[in-house]
């Protein structure tokens, strides 16, 4: 994973500002609707999006197949939908233009809500449906109010230069004759799998021969949603902004829950926005609020949680937080929620569904989850009263008290980067935290392991040898927002405070503090 510092780096030394894209009259993108355009891969972080957008399972949806070989009912994203629960899902595919120009053939069109373009190859959707009424019809989909979405060649095509066209091959960039896309997104080119297939460079080629474009490159499983000119980004990875300014080249890298203004060619100040939403004066960016839930199943953790927080008030604004306050929205007004130590099923309970749902939707607007063992545990995808927030099962839930101690984890690389730390293993206060794993939820995306278990606690009749090698911290996306886990309790060893810091810091899409 790449260095979130870089990341932020990018931003604060841009001249970042609050763009009033939702009135101006849009240049690069549409005038009206919504687009979302996703770098290919996984996308099961991206499915609900869509869904929501296209206004829920029931709204009619049309699929179109041409990019790709499978261009039928075995078609991967058609699937998907269904098995998401999509239930109004219409199949569009023809390599004939005359038939694309004919009124039978776009009716569906002309009934739905949304429209999602599969991956595939390029050329395939050039031939078909260039110029054509089908291509018409989704501009008019756009202009009621509709969705247009698409991943792989079915992102690419959106914006008005086509990469990657070339009957002959996707590794050929610009191909003559292939080199005009539908166009939605207005003096763009539009790249995916940057992340996966080493195309972090290649859109400098373009704009040298191209330099009046936008160049917008895409990780797997990650997306853009674009209102206007404003582009906000989802996902697991990042939105690359290319753009050549008096001759140089300009690059922005964006997380989930960051944002673009494609008119300007700018990151947005989403800290001066919502200041400026609000009539106040914006926070030092460097301040997190952070709500710490303090209600039944967690008597101990508030404590534990301010006295490792508290160190730095320059970097935190903590209060506690009631399940009854949850509810009633008081989330809104922070930047991480902190669940600790304690008894998940005590959480679950005071918080009732209203309440986790709070929580969701709190980090489907870009909010930040910290959950320490009992949080961990809430977080977990594998048990109907958990978050389901995390695609991570607990292994071995017969011996949940499998006892406390010491152990030792190891970072991984990403671990290392995202929670600044430079000692490989550590010694860390275990008190029968969960053991994770990863699990196989079709609507949430996988996690990053951050730390695994070296040694283990084997004690009131928990078997040896399960223990180590699982997830001992994680981190992943929900919606615009970030989660990051930890079995074990960093705010509970001396010297280790660090970890829960910079975890709280990374949630919030925050600098670090330096590690001593």
């Amino acid at each position: 994973m790449r260095n979130l510092i870089a990341s932020i780096l990018f931003i604060s030394s841009a001249s970042v500002f609050a763009a009033a894209t939702d009135t101006a009259t849009p240049v690069t993108g549409p005038t009206a609707g919504t687009l979302l355009v996703v770098g290919g891969g996984d996308k099961t972080s991206i499915w609900p999006t869509f869904l929501d957008l296209a206004g829920g399972k029931d709204a009619p949806i049309v699929v179109i197949t041409t990019a790709s070989p499978k261009n039928g009912a075995d078609n991967k994203d058609f699937q998907e939908l269904q098995a998401l629960g999509a239930t109004h899902l219409t199949l569009l595919h023809t390599d004939d233009r005359t038939k694309a120009n004919s009124n039978e053939f776009t009716a569906p069109l002309r009934e739905a809500k949304a429209v999602w373009i599969t991956g595939g190859r390029q050329w395939r959707l050039v031939d078909s449906y260039l110029n054509t009424k089908t291509e018409k019809e989704i501009f008019n989909l756009l202009d009621r109010g509709g969705v247009v979405g698409g991943s792989s060649a079915g992102a690419s095509i959106q914006a008005s230069y086509l990469l990657r066209g070339a009957r002959s091959g996707n590794s050929v960039l610009m191909a003559a004759g292939y080199e005009e896309g539908f166009g939605f997104l207005k003096n763009t080119a539009v790249d995916q799998h940057v992340n996966t297939r080493g195309r972090a460079e290649d859109m400098l080629q373009v704009l040298e021969a191209h330099p009046n474009l936008l160049g917008i490159g895409l990780d797997e499983s990650t997306g853009i949603i674009v209102r206007k000119d404003r582009a906000d980004v989802i996902g697991a990875g990042y939105a690359h902004f290319t753009a050549r300014e008096v001759g140089k080249d300009r690059s922005f890298e964006l997380q989930s829950g960051g944002a673009f203004d494609l008119g300007s060619r700018h990151p947005i100040d989403l800290v001066s926005e919502q200041a400026g939403d609000q009539g106040t004066t914006a926070k030092d960016p460097g301040t997190v609020r952070v709500a710490i839930y303090a209600d039944e199943g967690s008597p101990k953790a508030p404590d534990l949680i301010e006295g490792c927080l508290g160190t730095l008030p320059e970097k935190f604004h903590l209060e506690r937080v009631t399940a009854d306050q949850i509810r009633q929205g008081v989330l809104s007004n922070f930047d991480v929620i902190a669940q600790g130590g304690g008894r998940a099923s005590l959480q679950a309970e005071a918080l009732g569904d209203d309440g986790k749902e709070k929580i969701r939707e709190f980090l489907r607007k870009g909010g930040g989850y910290v959950g320490i063992c009992a949080g961990a545990y809430l977080a977990a995808s594998d048990r109907p009263y958990y978050l389901r927030i995390v695609n991570a099962r607990v292994v071995d839930r017969e011996h949940w008290a499998r006892g406390g101690g010491d152990v030792q984890i190891r970072f991984t690389d990403e671990g290392k980067t995202e929670l600044r730390q430079e000692t490989p293993v550590v010694q860390i206060r275990y008190n029968q935290g969960p053991l994770l794993a990863r699990d196989s939820q079709a609507d949430l995306p996988s996690y990053t392991e951050l730390a695994v278990y070296e040694t283990e606690i084997a004690k009131k009749g928990a078997p040896e040898g399960v223990m180590k090698g699982t997830s001992a911290m994680i981190s992943a996306p929900f919606g615009n927002g970030r989660v990051f886990l930890s079995s074990p309790h960093p705010e509970r060893t001396p010297g280790l405070e660090s970890i829960l810091q910079s975890a709280v810091l990374w949630v919030a899409k925050r600098d670090t503090p330096a590690n001593p």
